[in-house]
């Protein structure tokens, strides 16, 4: 698995791999060798880090080899590691300010966070690297929680290891994993590059998603470098984005590749849930452009309708490539999924499972066909085919207004 993940932002320049990799060889900084590891808010108390969800603080095996390596390898003023049920956190961002546009937001969330982990102040000017991290692994939880919810599944729907009886759910306890999601933010280009090379074997520019085979878990690695995504405004429905392919690739274990109209439809609401001016377009490397696209998508999808120019699920199904999903299809699949979600949850999570849980007659996880076997989901839960789901999808969005 290997996928990369454009933000919707200014262009970037690329990095020279010859020079972050000449960035090895140079000492790591005094001063973050010198820095603390104790965290100021949980004090890294076993007592407030039970009460606040927090595992531990690392050290801790994310990555391929350990939280330990990604400090000795990966020159940052400072790491911060964080570790939750479900995930591990890996930061090298600095402190932000709190821009007076979007107190109310980070207000918001400090109250909540405040609730388990009491010596968070109920207002900052300035959060700080282990304050920021402690937000992200909170609301990645939460995160967690919902796409649980939209696939109606609990922990306890997961095994350690696959059953020789019961419903199919995967080889391990993760949505079917048998280790937990991670999430590795740089706060440069550079480092990122440096940090997927080893186990992709490739330096994109942008976010990648990849399944560490050997460890059985899946992990994204995030670049922050662009003046948006050093805004944790943006930046966090950006891992969102990211975490929902993941989650949803890992669901019954990952052993093919979901249908691309629906995961991609997936992770943009799922991102847009958490802001809705958040856009992540998916590429491969330098292949298609950062296109922020239509600010209001609820009225871009209805005109799209009015105007004839929306795809059907027909054309969407045996999409592969990222490179066949233009603008319109990317609208259409976003919309279609929102009407799934709010109009049929129930019976969505039956089919998002029904998708993920294809055995073949040896009882092997297969991708075999999957739009003969999105047809026969559609027949069997909704008696639809592709030509009534579109009807049923177009009177949603005509219909008259409610707020999504």
């Amino acid at each position: 698995m290997g996928c990369f993940a454009l933000r919707a932002s200014i262009a970037r320049a690329g990095f020279s791999l010859v020079a972050a990799v000449f960035a090895l060889v140079l000492p790591l900084d005094a001063a973050q060798k010198a820095k603390s590891d104790v965290c100021p808010w949980c004090k890294n108390d076993p007592e407030l880090m039970k009460n606040a969800g927090i595992v531990s603080h690392g050290p801790m095996p994310i990555g391929p080899k350990g939280s330990e390596e990604i400090v000795a390898k990966l020159p940052a003023a400072q790491w911060v590691f964080l570790e939750t049920a479900h995930l591990r956190w890996a930061s090298s961002l600095g402190p932000c300010n709190v821009e007076l546009e979007d107190k109310k937001r980070v207000m918001a969330e400090l109250a909540r966070l405040k609730q388990v982990l009491p010596t968070v102040p109920d207002e900052l000017k300035k959060l700080d690297p282990f304050l920021r991290l402690h937000l992200f692994a909170m609301k990645g939880e939460e995160f967690y929680a919902r796409f649980q919810k939209l696939l109606a599944v609990t922990d306890a729907d997961f095994p350690e290891s696959r059953q020789a009886t019961g419903p199919y759910m995967g080889n391990g306890r993760f949505l079917g994993e048998k280790d937990k999601f991670e999430v590795v933010i740089h706060s440069t280009r550079a480092n990122h590059r440096l940090f997927v090379v080893d186990f992709a074997g490739t330096a994109p520019t942008d976010a990648l998603r990849w399944h560490l085979k050997d460890e059985h878990k899946m992990i994204a690695s995030v670049p922050a470098e662009d003046p948006d995504l050093k805004k944790d405004k943006l930046l966090f429905p950006h891992v969102v984005h990211n975490l929902s392919h993941l989650f949803f690739d890992a669901y019954k274990h990952f052993s093919y590749d979901p249908p691309l109209w629906l995961t991609e439809g997936l992770a943009l609401c799922m991102e847009k849930e958490i802001e809705p001016t958040s856009t992540t377009n998916e590429g491969e490397e330098g292949g298609k452009s950062d296109v922020r696209g239509p600010r209001d998508w609820n009225a871009a999808v209805k005109k799209l309708v009015a105007a004839g120019k929306q795809k059907r699920l027909a054309q969407l199904l045996p999409m592969k490539e990222v490179s066949e999903l233009d603008e319109e299809s990317k609208l259409t699949a976003w919309s279609m999924v929102r009407f799934l979600l709010d109009a049929h949850p129930e019976k969505t999570a039956q089919f998002l499972g029904g998708v993920k849980g294809q055995l073949d007659a040896q009882g092997i996880p297969t991708g075999r066909d999957l739009p003969d076997l999105q047809r026969k989901l559609l027949k069997d839960l909704w008696d639809w085919n592709p030509v009534t789901f579109d009807e049923a999808w177009t009177g949603w969005v005509t219909a008259p207004v409610v707020t999504r």
